[in-house]
Formats: structure tokens, C-alpha cells, sequence
């Protein structure tokens, strides 16, 4: 878990925030969507978007977030228009990267009146990806709010957007007798846990009924997976974990499809690629498959690989809401922004 700064309000980890805070954004997220809020409040303020790795919905959705407010966003890529940047305390730097983060950072906090990071996990150093390495760093850096954009081990946002989705599905409260699965998938390359654990954060606080479904192999670690399954008690429902697909499926009104690289990856990657694309390839989310269900709606984070994760009976059928959620993102973003500024809406 990140943990904010003495003096200032970051959105970098769910865990920093209570239930009743981000009940509240979900509530003013649910209110911007419903009036299609535009105001000039934010007109001067300025958000940096610092991104290491690609984005599409992340990129797009802040930059038209910071617009309905009247501010401006600067987006910054290491290495592309900008200088490369060391993101390890204490190296050598004699070799390729330009500058170090620590100083980028101050130098951002000196335009920027936010800082949005985007930094994904390597899958090669566990203690780094598992201790949120580089968006806490930058986080004790920063002298403006940091929104975690997707780091090592979490995506706020996504799971934010999430959870105002199966609001819209259910009704904000109705879901203690709904249940949600997250199944894992096949994919040709290793992802990382970010997505899947915030499903499970957002899922495990949001008081619906959780099931993992994955491989033995795929099970995340402690200390998450002790959170997801307090936070469950906490709500009323036990979290199930279930290794048979078909079985997890049975009753679910929620299948949220995700491909995650099993925690082998750090000391065995070759056996963790054989276990995802050829021991498991057979757990592709199929219409068969949905038939087990309660009629579910399905759900993802996108991009998604098409007949590897999910098949396309299944994205383009009537049930399926990954287009909604993306959407969420905008709103439940400007909720966000909102909140970090201190707007008015």
C-alpha cells in the first residue's frame, strides 16, 4: 500500500481512502456523467502526466477531464521528446538515462498543480514491483497532489470506473446480492497485478459477492490477497477462491475477464510463459462458458486480446459493458480532479 504525503491529498492507493471518501466520488462521478458537467473552475491549473509506459483510456480520458474544468494538461514521455529519466535512488548514472526522477519531479511540481503517474511493473524485481518502487518515490518528491495512473501493483482509477459501472448495473445499493467473478485468461505476454488487485480492492469494499477464478499458479500474494478477503468479512461475504472456471462462473451476474502473470514470474519466468499459454490456454471466457451464469454482463479493462481473453460472442454481444466502463473513466476522473483541487461542483 502507497501512502500519501503528510500535507497533501494524493489518489495513489484506494487503501488511502475510506470507504465513505470514495462512496462520495463515486456519488459526484455519478453526478458529473447525469449533467454532463463542463465548468471554467480549473481554467489556469495545469496537470502533468508523466507516462513511462503506452496508454490510450488513461492519456485521453485525463486530458479531457483537465479540459471540462478550463486546464490544460502536459504530457510528458521519457525518452520520447523529453529526457530519459533513472528511476533508482542511488545509481551510477553513466549510462543511458539523462536525468534522475528526483529532480524531474520537483521541477513538476513547479509548473504543474498535479501529477498523474504512469509507471507498470517490470515483473523482474519482486521487491520493487511489490513495494511500489517508483510512484513512491516521485509520490515523496511531488509538492502537488500524484494520481497513480496504473503503477507495479494497483490502478485506482480503473478500479474507480469499475466500480461505478456495476452501480449503474445494480443500483449503488443493491449489490450485496450480486456476485462478481474475476476470472483470469490466457495472453501471449506476461501482464502485471495492477488490474486485477484493484478489481479485487474495489470488488472486496464495494459489498458485492467476489469470486477468483484462476489457476492454483495465478493466486495473488499476501499481503493483498489477506486485505481482499478481510474487506469481504468486513462486508458480510466470504471471498471464494475457485480454480474450477466453469464452477466459478455458476450463478455470477459479473464476469470481469483479466489475464495476469502468475507470481512465479520473478524466479521461474520461463515456466510461468508455459503455464499461461499452453497448461491454462484452455481458460479463454467463451459464450459457452456464460451460459453457466446469471445471465452476466461481462466486463474489462481494455485493451483486450479477442479470442485469446475473451471471445468475440462474448465483447460483442449484448451484455457486455467494457465500453461503459471506459467511459466511467472520464467521469469518475473529473470526480478525482474535483476532489484534488478542490472544485465545486
Amino acid at each position: 500500500m502507497l501512502s500519501d504525503a503528510p500535507n497533501i491529498r494524493n489518489f495513489v492507493s484506494m487503501a488511502n481512502w475510506s470507504d465513505q471518501d470514495l462512496l462520495e466520488l463515486l456519488d459526484t462521478a455519478d453526478a458529473l456523467k447525469s449533467r454532463k458537467f463542463r465548468s471554467r473552475e480549473g481554467e489556469g491549473k495545469v496537470l502533468g502526466l508523466l507516462f513511462f509506459n503506452p496508454s490510450l483510456r488513461t492519456k485521453v480520458s485525463f486530458e479531457v477531464a483537465a479540459a471540462h474544468f478550463g486546464a490544460t494538461t502536459s504530457i510528458i514521455s521519457p525518452g520520447q521528446g523529453s529526457w530519459t529519466l533513472e528511476t533508482e535512488i542511488g545509481a551510477i548514472m553513466n549510462g543511458n538515462k539523462t536525468e534522475h526522477v528526483k529532480e524531474a519531479v520537483q521541477v513538476l511540481s513547479r509548473y504543474c498543480d498535479a501529477i498523474g503517474v504512469r509507471a507498470f511493473s517490470t515483473l523482474k524485481d519482486k521487491n520493487a514491483d511489490m513495494s511500489e518502487a517508483v510512484i513512491r518515490d516521485i509520490t515523496q518528491y511531488a509538492d502537488v497532489p500524484v494520481i497513480n495512473l496504473e503503477s507495479a501493483m494497483e490502478h485506482p482509477c480503473q478500479s474507480m470506473a469499475d466500480w461505478m459501472t456495476i452501480r449503474e448495473l445494480f443500483g449503488k445499493n443493491q449489490l450485496a446480492d450480486k456476485k462478481l467473478v474475476l476470472t483470469w485468461a490466457p495472453h501471449p505476454f506476461p501482464l502485471p497485478q495492477a488490474v486485477p488487485n484493484s478489481v479485487l480492492e474495489m470488488a472486496s469494499r464495494s459489498g458485492i459477492q467476489l469470486t477468483l477464478a484462476c489457476p492454483p499458479e495465478m493466486v495473488p500474494e499476501d499481503p493483498f490477497l489477506s486485505r481482499y478477503k478481510e474487506q469481504c468479512r468486513q462486508k458480510g461475504h466470504e471471498m471464494v477462491i475457485e480454480h474450477d472456471q466453469q464452477k466459478a462462473l455458476q450463478g455470477a451476474d459479473v464476469v470481469y475477464a483479466k489475464s495476469w502473470a502468475a507470481p512465479v514470474i520473478y524466479d521461474e519466468p520461463l515456466r510461468e510463459a508455459q503455464l499461461r499459454k499452453e497448461i491454462y490456454k484452455d481458460w479463454t471466457l467463451s459464450g459457452d462458458k456464460m451460459k453457466a451464469t446469471n445471465d452476466a454482463y461481462f466486463m474489462h479493462c481494455l485493451p483486450v486480446r479477442r479470442n485469446v481473453v475473451v471471445t468475440d460472442d462474448v465483447i460483442d454481444g449484448p451484455r457486455a459493458r467494457h465500453i461503459d466502463e471506459a467511459e466511467n473513466r472520464l467521469h469518475a476522473q473529473k470526480a478525482i480532479l474535483m476532489k484534488l483541487w478542490n472544485l465545486s461542483l
